[in-house]
């Protein structure tokens, strides 16, 4: 690890182990500001070499990108002893990674198909919104699968990334992207992605810290409803007391269950947690 990925390991890290606290209900507002004035920047968790991304740590986008992200150089590994040899056939084949991740990227997206338009607002016609509601889901599963297993949970979240990847390309051309600008909007698609999990991080810790759950309420208006000033705030922590139910309703799952795609995900929320009074 180099020192931009020992720091970002660290705050997921803490947010994983801010799980196993009792998380709050009631938030003490919800955060309607813009971006943070201080953004800070991680290479993502463990990904291999070669496949790092550099996210902005709190995107608040109308697109997908922001000139606050950079990209890390790669370095290529070297070394190809017999210890190395060894550990990589200790590790087991990547084919069964590989369709761990693809079932469970089924279920994540099964999952976020489902009915969240009537009770948090989203309109899951729009890509934004749909892919934002995704790697929410993502992120909540990350948690869980750090938590359970440290490496073995960051080297499946890492393949579940390069699918979610593979699957997004043909999404964007779908919505209009030009096969040129593919690759350059992909990228932008990552930026994000791992910005608002960063963001989601942070608001965890927070949490635990804070007794209060008004940044991931903020983190939520930013990053899936896309900063819009019409999203009610009663149906951003609806959304928020939803994700904090999924992340305690998963770590009730069997880790096996889990890291094979069985996941037991709670249904989505049908009324809503809050009035407009309680987070305001």
């Amino acid at each position: 690890f180099d020192r931009n990925t020992s720091v970002l390991a660290c705050h997921t890290m803490r947010a994983a182990r801010a799980m196993a606290f009792t998380l709050p209900r009631k938030a003490k507002g919800i955060v309607r500001g813009g971006i943070s004035s201080s953004v800070r920047q991680f290479q993502y968790l463990a990904l291999p070499k070669g496949r790092s991304s550099i996210a902005n740590a709190d995107p608040c986008l109308k697109r997908w990108s922001s000139s606050d992200t950079t990209e890390t150089k790669k370095k290529s590994g070297g070394g190809g002893g017999l210890w190395t040899r060894l550990a990589k056939w200790l590790e087991g084949p990547d084919e069964i990674r590989v369709e761990r991740a693809k079932k469970i990227l089924d279920s994540i997206e099964g999952q976020a198909r489902l009915d969240f338009s009537s009770t948090c607002g989203l309109d899951q016609g729009k890509f934004r919104h749909q892919f934002a509601l995704e790697m929410l889901h993502l992120w909540i599963l990350k948690l869980n699968l750090v938590a359970a297993d440290k490496t073995e949970g960051a080297k499946l979240f890492a393949e579940i990334c390069e699918q979610v990847w593979a699957r997004t390309e043909p999404r964007l051309y779908k919505e209009g992207v030009l096969s040129l600008m593919l690759s350059k909007n992909l990228k932008e698609v990552q930026q994000w992605t791992f910005g608002s999990m960063t963001a989601y991080d942070k608001a965890v810790v927070a949490l635990q810290n804070d007794d209060s759950d008004a940044e991931l309420i903020g983190a939520l208006w930013r990053n899936v409803f896309d900063c819009e000033q019409d999203a009610k705030p009663e149906h951003v922590a609806t959304l928020a007391d939803y994700a904090l139910d999924q992340i305690e309703g998963l770590q009730q799952t069997d880790v096996d269950e889990m890291f094979t795609g069985r996941i037991g995900w709670i249904p989505p929320p049908t009324t809503l947690s809050r009035t407009q009074e309680d987070v305001r």
